[in-house]
This record gives C-alpha cells, sequence and structure tokens, in this order.
C-alpha cells in the first residue's frame, strides 16, 4: 500500500466495492457453497448500522451473518470492526475514565491528556482485569444482540481484478485472538490507542462534523499473515 492516506469518502468507496464484489462473483459463491457444504440460495447486504456486512441465506432458509474486510498488502494500521459508546467497553469504570482520558479528552488531535504513569497504571488494571478485557473482545467481534457468525477477508489489489478469500467462524477467531491478550500503550505524547492484543487496539472514532458520535470507541483489527493462517483459505 502506498503512503496516500485514505479520506473517509474513499475508505467508504472502497468499502461498498468490495461489497458489491462479493455478493455478485460466482466464484466467491461457490467457494462459500463448498465451504458451508450447502447451497447458497441469496447473498445480500446487510441493513445499516449493522454488526454485520453481508448476510448468506441458504436453501434450506437458514443464514448465516458475515462481516467482510479487505486487505490489498500486509501491514496496514488496522481495519475498524466495532464502533460502540464508553459505556459499553468495559464494565471497571477505572478502565472506562482512564480509556476516557487517553483517547477521548484529548487537547489535540496528536496529543493525550494522559501521563506516562497514568498510561502505565491502566496497563497494569487491564492485565488485571482479564475478564473484562475477554468480554469486551468477545463482544466486539461477534456482537451483543444479533450475532455476526463469520469473518471474511478478501485479499486483493486497488482495481479488485484479483483476489483471495478466507473466512473464519467468529468464535474462533475470538478464541485465537484471546489467547494473545497483552495490554499495551504507547509511552510517546501521542499514545492515545490501547492495544489489547498485537492485533487489535481501540481509539477515538474521530469522525467529521456530519459524524454524530465522532467520540466513539472504534475498534481495529491489523490483518497479518500468521492471523491469517488461523483462517480458512478458500478462493
Amino acid at each position: 500500500m502506498n503512503n496516500h492516506s485514505m479520506t473517509g469518502s474513499e475508505i467508504a468507496k472502497s468499502g461498498f466495492k468490495v461489497e458489491h464484489l462479493f455478493i455478485t462473483a460466482l466464484d466467491i459463491k461457490t467457494s462459500l457453497d463448498n465451504f458451508f457444504n450447502k447451497q447458497i440460495k441469496k447473498i445480500i447486504l446487510a441493513p445499516p448500522k449493522k454488526k454485520f456486512d453481508i448476510i448468506c441465506i441458504f436453501d434450506d432458509d437458514t443464514k448465516f451473518n458475515i462481516q467482510l474486510k479487505k486487505i490489498i498488502n500486509f501491514g496496514s494500521r488496522g481495519n475498524s470492526f466495532d464502533r460502540r459508546h464508553i459505556c459499553n467497553t468495559f464494565e471497571n469504570p477505572n478502565m472506562k475514565r482512564y480509556l476516557t482520558l487517553l483517547s477521548l479528552s484529548r487537547p489535540t488531535k496528536r496529543s493525550t491528556l494522559m501521563s506516562k504513569e497514568q498510561k502505565k497504571d491502566f496497563i497494569l488494571l487491564g492485565n488485571n482485569h482479564p475478564n473484562d478485557v475477554k468480554q469486551y473482545l468477545k463482544n466486539s467481534l461477534i456482537g451483543d444482540e444479533e450475532k455476526n457468525d463469520y469473518f471474511c477477508i478478501i485479499k486483493t489489489n486497488k482495481k479488485l481484478s484479483e483476489y483471495k478469500l478466507y473466512i473464519i467462524k467468529s468464535e474462533k477467531l475470538y478464541e485465537s485472538l484471546e489467547k494473545s491478550i497483552d495490554i499495551n500503550i504507547s509511552m510517546k505524547r501521542n499514545g492515545t490507542c490501547l492495544h489489547l492484543t498485537p492485533n487489535i487496539y481501540l481509539q477515538r472514532k474521530g469522525g467529521g462534523k456530519s459524524d454524530r458520535s465522532p467520540n466513539h470507541i472504534q475498534a481495529k483489527l491489523k490483518i497479518t499473515r500468521e492471523l491469517l493462517t488461523n483462517f480458512n483459505h478458500i478462493l
């Protein structure tokens, strides 16, 4: 991937193109038929603001919900997979206060109000409450109410002319990431991200003026070669 930072509009357009590819490409449907070992009747886009992007409906009228992510190269800053209000992150009130101070109550875009000692205390607090972190991780990957059943990764190029497809059950992805929980924060002045694992971090949504809730917390997934070994490579 080049050094060009995509705008919100560019990211959205790219996401729409990948979703269109997913629901229209015959080779993707065939690969999913073979993976699930039953015929898909139709693949549709999920309604807005759902935990998932795609719904696969089978001939027997069962269905699976899928969250779809695209990567071009490994090593990107991560793909957002969850967004929620600060009150719906952790159970521990001190964890919420620290996350607010770290990510939301910032004097500038590139700085945080937290001191190094407070960051160290936040790391210690997170490591001392592993069940709280695990529960948040599970809720953000799988969902609180209407579940996200699977994650699909499309590794492609900018023109979407070539692609590979990977799929994993959300519970299995959670299990693989839960084993690697390692709370961390950069000790630099602009260390505004809370890292839960080497592949997952939390940050302020940072939406523009048109965003009604720019201060929501979003979780991002860094997709690496190692992480993809947990997925089924089906195309």
